[in-house]
């Protein structure tokens, strides 16, 4: 009898301390600084020997191109600050990409 009590207050106790919140002042995001890339399909860029990690990547397939799209939350790209940026980028061998679309959204507010 004297374990379940024991267990049942542990419990409660780890559910009482789950239940509280800290208040952390939390810094606003950097924007991740991305490299300049052109926007040719004569470019080949090797990009996991330099991109900065992704928020999001997303990989696919049109026909026998293999797709990247890269999203970052907040970006620096082309001298321009903006809240998000898409990268999509398109390879034969899954080596060597090239940029085919570069998509910015900023809030409006």
């Amino acid at each position: 009898m004297q374990k379940t009590s024991l267990l049942f207050y542990l419990v409660c106790s780890l559910t009482l301390v789950a239940g509280c919140q800290t208040s952390v002042a939390v810094k606003p995001e950097e924007p991740v600084a991305l490299p300049f890339l052109k926007n040719t399909p004569n470019e080949c860029y090797f990009l996991d020997d330099f991109m900065p990690t992704p928020d999001r990547m997303v990989s696919g397939r049109s026909g026998s191109a293999k797709l990247r799209y890269y999203v970052y939350k907040i970006a620096k790209y082309k001298d321009t600050q903006y809240n998000q940026v898409v990268l999509a980028f398109y390879s034969g061998d899954d080596r060597c990409w090239s940029l085919y679309e570069e998509r910015y959204i900023r809030d409006n507010l």
